[in-house]
């Protein structure tokens, strides 16, 4: 009776960053269950040597990893459950964040987001003429014309933030729910997109230098 193949299972990750280190093993990118008796050497296996020692990304297709395992490994299955294509974003050496640096971009995002939002805030009301509205209901409800309604300007205000912390949910720097916020979710999807970018025009070079 035939013995069956062994089968090995590999789930590649989308983006792997190295830092300083040319022999890429199987390892560095990706995660495999194989019997104990093989796992430690598949994870060894390399699949890439980067000869530039300098910053650049560079692509791994699963195919490349199953010719790698197959040249150690001839009868082993390999099931890919994971991605196609792995990024391996390599650097000499690992960059060290500037605190104050990091602090000053920080402050100036926030400053610029900040006057950026208030002034749409005030040009929308002042489109939607939001000030006449107000007085008006002030009037509708008390039956007295006023310029100043306070009692309802102050609560809009009020509910203006209440709005804006709980669609974005955070509070300072706490989540109000373990929902991802959406901007979490832009960056992810924006992310996704920079990936697969990447990995198209890596695929687009090679073709051409074939």
């Amino acid at each position: 009776m035939e013995a069956c193949p062994m089968t090995v299972y590999i789930k590649p990750y989308k983006k792997t960053t190295i830092y300083n280190k040319r022999n890429i093993t199987i390892k560095d990118i990706a995660e495999i269950a194989a019997p104990v008796s093989i796992e430690n050497s598949l994870e060894k296996i390399q699949v890439l040597k980067i000869q530039e020692n300098k910053k650049k990304n560079y692509v791994i297709s699963i195919i490349d990893i199953i010719k790698a395992i197959h040249k150690e490994y001839p009868d082993i299955d390999v099931d890919n459950v994971g991605e196609t294509h792995s990024i391996i974003e390599y650097s000499p050496n690992e960059n060290k964040e500037n605190g104050i640096l990091t602090f000053l971009k920080v402050l100036s995002v926030c400053c610029i987001l900040f006057a950026g939002g208030g002034i749409a805030i005030m040009t929308f009301h002042t489109d939607a003429a939001l000030p006449d509205v107000l007085r008006q209901l002030y009037k509708m409800f008390t039956g007295i014309q006023t310029d100043q309604p306070y009692w309802i300007q102050v609560p809009y205000s009020i509910g203006i933030a209440v709005g804006i912390i709980v669609f974005f949910n955070h509070f300072s720097s706490k989540k109000i729910t373990d929902d991802p916020t959406p901007i979490e979710v832009e960056m992810d999807t924006y992310e996704d997109s920079v990936e697969d970018c990447i990995i198209d025009s890596i695929i687009e070079e090679k073709r051409r230098n074939k």
